[in-house]
Protein backbone atom coordinates (compact mmCIF):
# COMPACT_ATOMS: atom_id res chain seq x y z
CA UNK A 1 0.00 0.00 0.00
CA UNK A 2 2.83 2.69 0.92
CA UNK A 3 4.76 1.37 -2.79
CA UNK A 4 1.71 1.88 -4.46
CA UNK A 5 0.88 5.50 -2.95
CA UNK A 6 -2.16 4.42 -1.24
CA UNK A 7 -1.09 5.24 2.33
CA UNK A 8 1.53 7.78 3.03
CA UNK A 9 4.80 6.41 5.01
CA UNK A 10 4.59 8.27 7.52
CA UNK A 11 1.21 6.73 8.87
CA UNK A 12 3.07 4.14 10.59
CA UNK A 13 3.89 6.46 13.91
CA UNK A 14 0.61 7.06 14.46
CA UNK A 15 -0.60 3.75 13.92
CA UNK A 16 2.13 2.47 16.20
CA UNK A 17 0.59 4.92 18.74
CA UNK A 18 -2.46 3.29 18.66
CA UNK A 19 -0.84 -0.56 18.40
CA UNK A 20 1.30 0.04 21.38
CA UNK A 21 -1.24 2.59 23.72
CA UNK A 22 -4.93 1.40 22.84
CA UNK A 23 -5.13 -2.47 20.89
CA UNK A 24 -1.95 -3.85 22.52
CA UNK A 25 -3.07 -3.03 26.06
CA UNK A 26 -6.61 -4.33 25.04
CA UNK A 27 -5.19 -7.68 24.10
CA UNK A 28 -3.20 -7.82 27.60
CA UNK A 29 -6.47 -7.22 29.46
CA UNK A 30 -8.58 -9.44 27.58
CA UNK A 31 -5.81 -12.21 27.96
CA UNK A 32 -6.11 -12.01 31.46
CA UNK A 33 -9.68 -12.08 31.95
CA UNK A 34 -9.51 -15.89 32.49
CA UNK A 35 -10.71 -18.61 35.45
CA UNK A 36 -8.02 -18.70 38.19
CA UNK A 37 -5.55 -21.07 38.32
CA UNK A 38 -2.93 -21.41 40.83
CA UNK A 39 -1.26 -23.80 38.39
CA UNK A 40 -1.07 -20.87 36.21
CA UNK A 41 0.29 -18.55 38.35
CA UNK A 42 3.52 -21.40 38.50
CA UNK A 43 4.03 -21.32 35.02
CA UNK A 44 4.00 -16.92 35.08
CA UNK A 45 6.38 -17.27 37.66
CA UNK A 46 8.78 -19.38 35.55
CA UNK A 47 8.75 -16.99 32.85
CA UNK A 48 9.31 -14.18 35.32
CA UNK A 49 12.44 -15.59 36.16
CA UNK A 50 13.85 -16.95 33.19
CA UNK A 51 12.82 -13.46 31.30
CA UNK A 52 14.88 -11.49 33.60
CA UNK A 53 17.67 -14.24 33.63
CA UNK A 54 17.82 -14.47 29.74
CA UNK A 55 17.50 -10.77 28.64
CA UNK A 56 19.93 -10.03 31.28
CA UNK A 57 22.32 -12.68 30.07
CA UNK A 58 21.78 -11.73 26.63
CA UNK A 59 23.07 -7.81 27.68
CA UNK A 60 26.61 -9.50 28.88
CA UNK A 61 26.93 -11.36 26.28
CA UNK A 62 26.60 -9.06 23.39
CA UNK A 63 29.11 -6.52 24.80
CA UNK A 64 31.57 -9.18 24.49
CA UNK A 65 30.14 -10.23 21.42
CA UNK A 66 30.34 -6.45 19.68
CA UNK A 67 34.16 -6.54 21.17
CA UNK A 68 34.72 -9.81 19.45
CA UNK A 69 33.33 -8.64 16.15
CA UNK A 70 34.97 -5.08 16.27
CA UNK A 71 31.68 -3.31 15.95
CA UNK A 72 33.15 0.51 15.80
CA UNK A 73 32.53 3.04 18.66
CA UNK A 74 29.74 5.16 17.76
CA UNK A 75 27.83 1.69 16.98
CA UNK A 76 28.47 -0.62 19.61
CA UNK A 77 26.16 0.13 21.86
CA UNK A 78 23.06 0.63 19.61
CA UNK A 79 24.32 -3.21 18.15
CA UNK A 80 24.05 -4.80 21.69
CA UNK A 81 20.79 -3.31 22.05
CA UNK A 82 19.56 -4.48 19.00
CA UNK A 83 20.62 -7.97 19.71
CA UNK A 84 19.97 -8.70 23.17
CA UNK A 85 16.44 -7.34 23.22
CA UNK A 86 13.25 -8.27 20.86
CA UNK A 87 10.04 -7.26 19.58
CA UNK A 88 7.64 -8.21 22.05
CA UNK A 89 4.89 -6.46 21.96
CA UNK A 90 4.80 -5.74 18.55
CA UNK A 91 5.48 -8.53 17.01
CA UNK A 92 5.58 -11.33 20.16
CA UNK A 93 1.98 -10.63 21.08
CA UNK A 94 0.06 -11.17 17.88
CA UNK A 95 2.64 -14.58 17.32
CA UNK A 96 2.56 -16.08 20.45
CA UNK A 97 -1.64 -15.18 20.01
CA UNK A 98 -1.36 -17.33 16.47
CA UNK A 99 0.75 -20.09 18.38
CA UNK A 100 -0.33 -20.85 21.58
CA UNK A 101 -3.84 -19.29 22.02
CA UNK A 102 -4.70 -17.13 25.34
CA UNK A 103 -2.14 -18.95 27.48
CA UNK A 104 0.73 -18.43 25.35
CA UNK A 105 -0.54 -14.65 24.98
CA UNK A 106 -0.74 -14.38 28.70
CA UNK A 107 2.83 -15.70 29.46
CA UNK A 108 3.51 -13.02 26.66
CA UNK A 109 2.56 -10.82 28.60
CA UNK A 110 3.86 -11.59 31.72
CA UNK A 111 6.57 -11.46 29.92
CA UNK A 112 6.58 -8.22 28.80
CA UNK A 113 7.17 -6.92 32.86
CA UNK A 114 11.02 -7.76 32.81
CA UNK A 115 11.23 -7.12 29.03
CA UNK A 116 10.05 -3.80 29.34
CA UNK A 117 11.83 -2.55 32.91
CA UNK A 118 15.23 -3.85 30.91
CA UNK A 119 14.63 -2.17 27.98
CA UNK A 120 14.26 1.17 28.61
CA UNK A 121 16.99 0.69 31.39
CA UNK A 122 19.54 -1.03 30.40
CA UNK A 123 18.79 -0.84 27.18
CA UNK A 124 19.14 2.85 27.08
CA UNK A 125 22.16 2.98 29.38
CA UNK A 126 23.76 0.84 26.04
CA UNK A 127 22.67 3.09 23.69
CA UNK A 128 23.88 6.15 25.84
CA UNK A 129 27.47 4.45 24.51
CA UNK A 130 27.18 5.57 21.26
CA UNK A 131 27.38 9.19 22.44
CA UNK A 132 30.85 10.86 22.12
CA UNK A 133 32.80 10.45 25.14
CA UNK A 134 33.12 14.58 26.31
CA UNK A 135 29.13 14.39 25.42
CA UNK A 136 26.34 14.42 28.24
CA UNK A 137 24.59 11.54 29.34
CA UNK A 138 20.93 12.14 29.21
CA UNK A 139 19.40 10.83 32.28
CA UNK A 140 16.97 7.51 31.92
CA UNK A 141 13.49 8.17 32.28
CA UNK A 142 12.57 5.27 35.12
CA UNK A 143 9.45 6.17 35.37
CA UNK A 144 8.97 5.38 31.58
CA UNK A 145 9.91 2.31 32.09
CA UNK A 146 7.77 1.58 35.03
CA UNK A 147 5.20 3.60 34.22
CA UNK A 148 4.63 2.07 30.61
CA UNK A 149 1.12 1.96 29.07
CA UNK A 150 1.86 -1.86 28.60
CA UNK A 151 2.69 -2.51 32.52
CA UNK A 152 0.00 -0.69 33.33
CA UNK A 153 -2.66 -2.70 31.19
CA UNK A 154 -0.71 -5.55 32.66
CA UNK A 155 -1.48 -4.19 36.19
CA UNK A 156 -4.82 -3.82 35.79
CA UNK A 157 -5.31 -7.08 33.84
CA UNK A 158 -3.92 -8.98 36.86
CA UNK A 159 -6.13 -6.98 39.31
CA UNK A 160 -9.27 -8.81 37.24
CA UNK A 161 -7.48 -11.87 37.13
CA UNK A 162 -7.20 -12.61 40.85
CA UNK A 163 -10.55 -10.78 41.56
CA UNK A 164 -12.26 -12.17 39.12
CA UNK A 165 -13.97 -9.29 38.79
CA UNK A 166 -16.79 -9.63 35.77
CA UNK A 167 -16.89 -6.71 33.49
CA UNK A 168 -19.82 -5.37 31.51
CA UNK A 169 -20.57 -5.98 28.39
CA UNK A 170 -20.36 -2.69 27.30
CA UNK A 171 -16.68 -2.68 28.48
CA UNK A 172 -16.24 -6.34 27.12
CA UNK A 173 -17.42 -6.10 23.90
CA UNK A 174 -14.87 -3.15 22.90
CA UNK A 175 -12.13 -4.55 24.19
CA UNK A 176 -12.92 -7.56 22.16
CA UNK A 177 -13.20 -5.28 19.62
CA UNK A 178 -9.65 -3.31 19.85
CA UNK A 179 -7.87 -6.79 20.58
CA UNK A 180 -9.11 -8.36 17.44
CA UNK A 181 -7.19 -5.65 15.64
CA UNK A 182 -3.84 -6.14 17.49
CA UNK A 183 -2.67 -8.88 15.02
CA UNK A 184 -3.58 -7.11 11.28
CA UNK A 185 -2.45 -3.99 12.74
CA UNK A 186 0.86 -5.13 13.79
CA UNK A 187 1.08 -6.67 10.46
CA UNK A 188 0.52 -3.65 8.25
CA UNK A 189 2.38 -1.25 10.49
CA UNK A 190 5.45 -4.17 9.86
CA UNK A 191 4.96 -4.01 6.26
CA UNK A 192 4.87 -0.41 6.53
CA UNK A 193 8.20 -0.24 8.04
CA UNK A 194 9.57 -2.85 5.73
CA UNK A 195 8.40 -0.67 2.44
CA UNK A 196 11.34 2.78 3.94
CA UNK A 197 14.15 0.52 4.03
CA UNK A 198 16.71 0.90 1.31
CA UNK A 199 17.82 -2.82 1.03
CA UNK A 200 20.88 -1.66 -1.40
CA UNK A 201 22.33 0.03 1.63
CA UNK A 202 21.40 -2.60 4.17
CA UNK A 203 23.26 -4.99 2.43
CA UNK A 204 26.55 -2.96 2.92
CA UNK A 205 26.02 -2.73 6.21
CA UNK A 206 27.99 -5.75 8.30
CA UNK A 207 26.86 -4.99 11.30
CA UNK A 208 23.35 -4.68 10.75
CA UNK A 209 23.97 -8.53 9.91
CA UNK A 210 25.78 -9.40 12.33
CA UNK A 211 23.23 -7.88 14.67
CA UNK A 212 20.12 -9.26 12.67
CA UNK A 213 21.69 -13.19 13.26
CA UNK A 214 22.67 -12.56 17.05
CA UNK A 215 19.07 -11.60 17.47
CA UNK A 216 17.56 -14.08 15.13
CA UNK A 217 19.20 -17.14 15.72
CA UNK A 218 22.40 -17.45 17.91
CA UNK A 219 20.75 -15.91 21.32
CA UNK A 220 16.97 -18.45 21.09
CA UNK A 221 19.44 -21.16 20.15
CA UNK A 222 21.22 -20.31 23.70
CA UNK A 223 17.78 -19.57 24.81
CA UNK A 224 16.53 -22.96 24.09
CA UNK A 225 20.02 -25.13 25.35
CA UNK A 226 19.23 -22.77 28.94
CA UNK A 227 15.90 -24.09 29.20
CA UNK A 228 16.71 -27.72 28.09
CA UNK A 229 18.66 -28.21 31.20
CA UNK A 230 15.77 -27.40 33.34
CA UNK A 231 13.83 -30.66 34.36
CA UNK A 232 10.53 -30.70 34.08
CA UNK A 233 9.89 -27.11 32.44
CA UNK A 234 6.47 -27.12 31.12
CA UNK A 235 5.87 -26.80 27.25
CA UNK A 236 4.03 -23.66 26.96
CA UNK A 237 6.77 -21.92 28.82
CA UNK A 238 9.35 -23.21 26.55
CA UNK A 239 7.52 -22.10 23.61
CA UNK A 240 6.04 -18.98 24.50
CA UNK A 241 9.80 -18.04 25.67
CA UNK A 242 11.76 -19.36 22.63
CA UNK A 243 9.30 -17.80 20.16
CA UNK A 244 9.60 -14.38 22.09
CA UNK A 245 13.29 -14.54 21.96
CA UNK A 246 13.42 -15.24 18.53
CA UNK A 247 11.55 -12.26 17.14
CA UNK A 248 13.35 -9.52 15.44
CA UNK A 249 14.92 -6.18 16.93
CA UNK A 250 12.79 -3.62 18.74
CA UNK A 251 11.51 -1.03 16.95
CA UNK A 252 12.11 0.75 20.26
CA UNK A 253 15.81 0.86 19.99
CA UNK A 254 15.40 3.57 17.00
CA UNK A 255 13.17 5.65 19.58
CA UNK A 256 16.18 5.05 22.56
CA UNK A 257 18.60 5.54 19.97
CA UNK A 258 16.79 9.28 19.26
CA UNK A 259 16.21 10.49 22.84
CA UNK A 260 19.65 9.38 24.10
CA UNK A 261 21.84 9.59 20.95
CA UNK A 262 22.66 6.55 19.90
CA UNK A 263 23.24 5.28 16.15
CA UNK A 264 19.83 5.42 14.85
CA UNK A 265 20.96 4.60 11.11
CA UNK A 266 22.45 0.90 12.24
CA UNK A 267 19.37 0.65 14.67
CA UNK A 268 16.66 1.82 11.92
CA UNK A 269 19.06 -1.13 9.67
CA UNK A 270 19.12 -3.80 12.06
CA UNK A 271 15.32 -4.13 12.39
CA UNK A 272 14.38 -3.96 8.75
CA UNK A 273 16.61 -6.47 8.18
CA UNK A 274 15.75 -8.27 10.92
CA UNK A 275 11.56 -8.33 10.58
CA UNK A 276 12.47 -9.46 7.13
CA UNK A 277 14.87 -12.38 7.85
CA UNK A 278 12.72 -13.45 10.40
CA UNK A 279 9.69 -14.86 8.08
CA UNK A 280 12.63 -17.67 7.49
CA UNK A 281 14.46 -17.95 10.87
CA UNK A 282 11.02 -18.17 13.31
CA UNK A 283 10.05 -21.19 11.46
CA UNK A 284 13.10 -22.90 11.95
CA UNK A 285 13.70 -21.79 15.63
CA UNK A 286 10.15 -22.83 16.04
CA UNK A 287 11.47 -26.62 14.79
CA UNK A 288 13.46 -26.79 18.41
CA UNK A 289 10.11 -27.04 19.98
Amino acid sequence: MVRAGLIPAGASKPMSTLLMKVTVPATIIVSLLRPFNPEFLRLGGWVLLLGTVLFSSFCVLSLGLSRLLKIPDGRRGMWCCCAAFCNNGFMGFPVALALFGEEGLTLTVILSIPFNLMLYSVGARLVCMDLPREGENRAISWKKAVFSVINLSTVVGLVLYFTQIQLPQAVLSPLGYLSDATTPLSMIITGMNLSQGRVTDILRDRDAFTAAGTRLLLFPVLAWGLMRLIPGLDGLVVGALLINVAMPAPAASTLLGEEYGGCTQLGARAVFLSSLLCLVTIPLVSLLL
